[in-house]
């Protein structure tokens, strides 16, 4: 019985130890060695701009496309990307771009009435949608629009 006993302990122990972490894994993401830069690869997020991800969604072929602010300017804050989140539930794609005060939707079945009706209550709110977007005039009523 005894030998049985440690014969069971001994599985224990080599199961545990192959059950560790693994160090080189465990390095692998420190922030004390500077990763190789690879060739061809930005350095910064590819989505900086409402310009850039907005075209990027027109390539993706999002029928509305819409651009959301905080009304004083400000960086969008975990209530309103909650907010936004939670009002688009429908949406395809949201980006948080220009350092966080700007969110660029992209869906494709949106009922855009009802959606921007919330949304500017709270955000500006642009269509950027284009010729091919269905966003209604009576939705466009709230909806403000920058000159470019």
């Amino acid at each position: 019985m005894r030998r049985a006993g440690t014969l069971v302990l001994f599985i224990l122990a080599i199961f545990s130890a192959g059950c560790g972490p693994n160090e080189a894994i465990l390095k692998s993401n420190s922030n004390d060695v500077e990763p190789a830069a690879v060739p061809g690869t930005p350095s910064a997020a590819k989505y900086d701009s409402v310009e850039s991800e907005v075209a990027d969604m027109r390539t993706a072929n999002f029928e509305i496309i819409l651009v959301i602010r905080r009304k004083d300017g400000g960086v969008m804050q975990a209530e309103d990307k909650t907010f936004v989140r939670t009002t688009t539930v429908n949406a395809n794609r949201r980006s948080l771009v220009e350092g966080g005060k700007a969110i660029v939707i992209g869906a494709n079945a949106l009922t855009v009435g009802e959606v921007v009706k919330k949304l500017s209550e709270r955000f500006n709110v642009e269509d950027v949608s284009g010729p091919h977007g269905t966003s209604t005039s009576d939705a466009n009523a709230n909806i403000v629009h920058e000159q470019r």
